[in-house]
């Protein structure tokens, strides 16, 4: 995961086009004559890649001689011949190539496999960076650059585009273009063979001009990676992805596989869109709307009833209404000349005039309680459509309230919403869309504040037996089973806290019914076999002992016809459901190919309830993010108020000591307790079944798509007879980050940042406390200033590159305070963590001037010596890392 090398693909100063001259390439030419219809200002370079010949017999390419080195190529070839253009381009010093999809159709796919593994070989020793194979290309307006073979012109924004299909692309950018709708960048992946999905997030995330991103995939490869720049990218800028539906998983842990895509989009603090009209109008939507103020929505219609059907779609939908105050609705109702009372839908009159809608609206709008307004309009001969958009745009524009326009009808209301686009007003067909498009932006900010938890590695509210824990599981590796035996479960489960109920065999029909009226009904009855194991069948919902007896009639006779030899050793009784009258209810841990372990959270499987659905989450969890998970199955909505958020609450703290237990033990590969009851008090399983994998692969967390918060780098520290207390660094950290870049002084601000910067924008110091744990590690000096608060006293941190050989490190300590002794514990401390990770080499960059800094590093056996840029020093320690070796 990086961004090396990607300025030569995003800002080249020059770009040259290869082709073949046997074959003449269309991609080759609309390349070439976007690249100069764009007004490109370097060199653009025409290069024909010839086919040599040894002893009249093909040997590769040679390429024409070129006028300068481009920093950018765009290869137009067919892709047998691309690994030997890739290293002549790189031996001339070329560090960014596109690869067109010029010619695939004449490969098989062995050959193309073949030719892609050449590429990487080709291009790895110049640590040149591949867009493609089968990439349309990009474009970056504010640059002049249209590498691409866009069909339409495309205007500069602040919307980043980044596709997988060259066709959605098409479509998207002539939408857009439509509606007068600029981009920061379009890019268009290919197949993504070295420049993936998260290396552009990750670039976009730091990219000045980009304020939104909008995102075209089907599936990534590697779940980690993805989550850790689809989190990056998210915590600074609104992030819309569309997804195929045809996407990794294959169901078999009673899941549907999509869930898993979108539990990892909420959890990076995406929202997703799965139709193209939902993506014509994100596009809208991110280019025309303002901050929302709230979650409600006041709606204005003239006739009774498109409001009626906007306000019903609203509340269908989970949205609320706005309210307006008493003062409003008789303004509105002198406005109006009517004695009927308005409430929220407005229905304006009929014969409501241009003046009235103005004056309607900017009387909403002056209401403290309006958030959030819609206006919903059809034709009218005493309001033409245009004219009502013109006053609409206008009141709007007075206002920092977000106003959604809708115009329904045909032909007449087409130049209404024409008016709408050109003042910059989100406009629609229809309150159906517009509604989608409101509750879209309230899910963004719901998934935003998602994004923000950070459960930590180690539990904060309970303390697990892992002794205990651990006794099972290693039993069970011992042993090599491939899952825990019910006392082993039972064990592990009651170490964090989570009850495996017991429910003995009966031995007959009557002591089966005395267990059920100590158990109480409805209880569920299951024959159990000569061994002592459950059969598959059971009868659930059993109310009285004649159900009873009725039930283990037909239970003993089907498994008869089932299996003549069969056995009868008992029966086992269970209650039901909860008598907390919640219903049964399942939870799961399955492990996707993509992203690791997912827990799931359904109605149980035997229940027959209609009731919510199987929904999944990634861990880690706490319990805001499992509260969310067990609101988004709705299993637990129908019940009275008073208990449901006590139910809620008891779920959410079992999901995540789950959570716990899949953190603790990387041993534990699938979790099904099924049925599981939930009462005020906890949960009871009361079948389980957890797998076990003898050898896991990888240990502390590190098997999720998102590291956990690292609790275990806490420490104290005694300093100058002062209590400090050095951690990672965490998102509520950035006002006591911006606190102490502020109180700096100019000199020491010069040697952190090389120059006098005081204090850093918002989105900037965001960036440096929502950090990404798996990619970056960031270790604050914190004092506890009593009634001041806390106060940030000295931080360090450390980025490493892809495969960890390396890791950049920065420090900065308070001015006060320095040379004092901090700085060194900081970088002690980074140091550590680095040698945990397996970093093979830390490195730093310093000004000449500063010798503190260079004594620090010193001390600690950095090695130094002259930088690549004038005036400063390099740094670096060899850790002897596994990634080093």
């Amino acid at each position: 995961m990086t961004v090396r090398n990607l300025e030569f693909l995003f800002r080249p100063a020059s770009v040259a086009i290869v082709a073949e001259p046997d074959e003449a390439s269309r991609y080759a030419e609309v390349v070439r004559s976007n690249l100069t219809g764009g007004c490109f200002s370097g060199p653009v370079m025409s290069v024909v890649a010839r086919q040599r010949k040894l002893f009249l017999l093909p040997a590769g390419v040679r390429l024409d001689p070129l006028a300068a080195v481009p920093d950018l190529a765009v290869i137009c070839a067919s892709l047998d011949k691309v690994p030997s253009i890739i290293e002549q381009l790189g031996n001339l010093g070329t560090r960014a190539v596109v690869v067109g999809p010029w010619l695939w159709r004449r490969m098989r796919s062995n050959e193309i496999a073949a030719a892609q593994r050449g590429i990487l070989a080709a291009a790895r020793p110049f640590l040149m960076r591949v867009l493609g194979p089968g990439s349309g290309g990009l474009v970056v307006p504010a640059q002049h650059l249209n590498a691409s073979a866009a069909p339409v012109a495309i205007a500069a924004g602040k919307i980043a585009l980044v596709t997988h299909s060259t066709a959605m692309t098409a479509a998207i950018l002539d939408r857009a273009c439509s509606k007068d709708i600029g981009f920061s960048t379009v890019l268009h992946l290919g197949s993504g063979l070295d420049v993936d999905l998260a290396d552009v997030l990750d670039w976009l995330a730091g990219d000045g001009e980009t304020k939104a991103i909008l995102v075209q995939f089907d599936t990534v490869p590697a779940g980690r990676k993805f989550m850790s720049a689809a989190r990056a990218a998210a915590r600074h800028k609104p992030v819309v992805a569309i997804r195929g539906r045809t996407l990794a998983g294959d169901g078999d842990a009673g899941f549907p596989p999509d869930e898993v895509y979108e539990a990892a989009l909420r959890r990076a603090g995406w929202v997703s869109v799965d139709t193209l009209g939902g993506v014509f109008e994100a596009i809208e939507g991110m280019a025309r709307m303002r901050p929302l103020r709230g979650e409600r929505l006041t709606i204005l219609a003239n006739g009774h009833g498109l409001g009626r059907i906007a306000g019903e779609t609203l509340l269908r939908s989970g949205g609320k209404l706005g309210k307006l105050s008493r003062e409003t609705s008789k303004r509105l109702e002198g406005l109006l000349q009517t004695r009927s009372a308005l409430s929220n839908p407005i229905a304006l009159p009929a014969d409501v005039t241009v003046r009235q809608w103005a004056a309607a609206l900017a009387c909403v709008l002056a209401d403290g309680g309006t958030q959030n307004v819609l206006t919903v309009c059809s034709p009218s001969p005493f309001a033409p459509g245009p004219q009502v958009a013109e006053a609409i745009c206008k009141v709007s524009r007075e206002s920092e309230r977000n106003v959604f326009t809708c115009w329904v009808g045909g032909k007449s209301m087409l130049a209404a919403q024409r008016v709408a686009a050109e003042h910059g007003v989100i406009s629609h067909e229809s309150p159906e869309r517009a509604i989608a498009v409101f509750l879209g932006v309230l899910s963004y900010l719901h998934n935003r504040r998602l994004l923000l938890q950070l459960p930590a590695s180690r539990a904060e509210d309970f303390a697990p037996d892992l002794a205990a824990a651990r006794s099972a599981v290693g039993e069970a590796v011992a042993a090599r089973a491939g899952s825990l035996s019910v006392a082993q479960a039972r064990r592990l489960l009651a170490a964090y806290g989570i009850v495996l109920a017991a429910h003995p065999v009966s031995s007959s029909i009557e002591a089966a019914i005395l267990a059920a009226d100590e158990v109480g009904y409805p209880v569920d009855l299951a024959l159990v076999g000569g061994g002592s194991a459950d059969c598959a069948a059971a009868a659930v919902e059993l109310r009285s002992p004649a159900d009873i007896r009725l039930a283990a009639r037909g239970l003993r006779g089907a498994l008869r016809t089932q299996q003549a030899a069969a056995r009868v050793g008992g029966y086992r009784v269970r209650p039901s459901a909860a008598r907390s009258g919640a219903p049964p209810l399942r939870f799961g841990v399955a492990v996707d190919a993509v992203f690791g372990p997912l827990i799931l959270f359904g109605p149980a499987a035997r229940s027959g309830s209609s009731a919510g659905r199987v929904v999944v989450a990634l861990p880690p969890l706490n319990l805001t993010l499992a509260r969310d998970l067990v609101a988004r199955s709705g299993i637990l909505a129908k019940l009275p108020d008073e208990s449901r958020s006590e139910l809620q609450t008891a779920a959410g703290q079992a999901l995540v000591r789950l959570s716990q237990l899949l953190t603790d033990n990387d041993e534990v590969v699938s979790v099904e307790l099924d049925p599981l009851h939930v009462e005020r008090n906890g949960v009871f399983a009361i079948d389980a079944c957890i797998g076990i994998a003898s050898h896991p692969p990888a240990l502390a967390g590190h098997r999720f798509a998102i590291r956990p918060y690292p609790k275990e780098l806490e420490q104290p520290l005694e300093w100058q007879g002062r209590r400090l207390s050095i951690r990672p660094i965490r998102p509520e950290d950035e006002s006591l980050l911006g606190e102490l870049l502020h109180s700096l002084a100019p000199e020491d601000s010069r040697m952190r940042f090389f120059d006098s910067i005081r204090s850093l924008p918002r989105a900037r110091l965001a960036r440096f406390a929502q950090i990404d744990y798996d990619r970056e590690m960031a270790l604050v000096a914190i004092e506890n200033a009593g009634v001041a608060g806390e106060r940030v006293l000295g931080e360090v941190r450390a980025v490493s590159e892809p495969g960890k050989a390396v890791a950049d490190f920065a420090i900065v300590v308070a001015s006060e305070i320095k040379g004092m002794g901090l700085g060194t514990a900081l970088l002690q401390s980074l140091v550590r963590y680095c040698r945990s990770e397996g970093i093979g080499e830390l490195r730093g960059e310093t000004l000449d001037g500063n010798l503190r800094m260079q004594g620090l590093a010193r001390r600690l056996g950095f090695a130094q010596r002259s930088g690549a840029d004038r005036g400063t020093v390099d740094l670096r320690l060899t850790l002897g890392g596994s990634a080093a070796a």
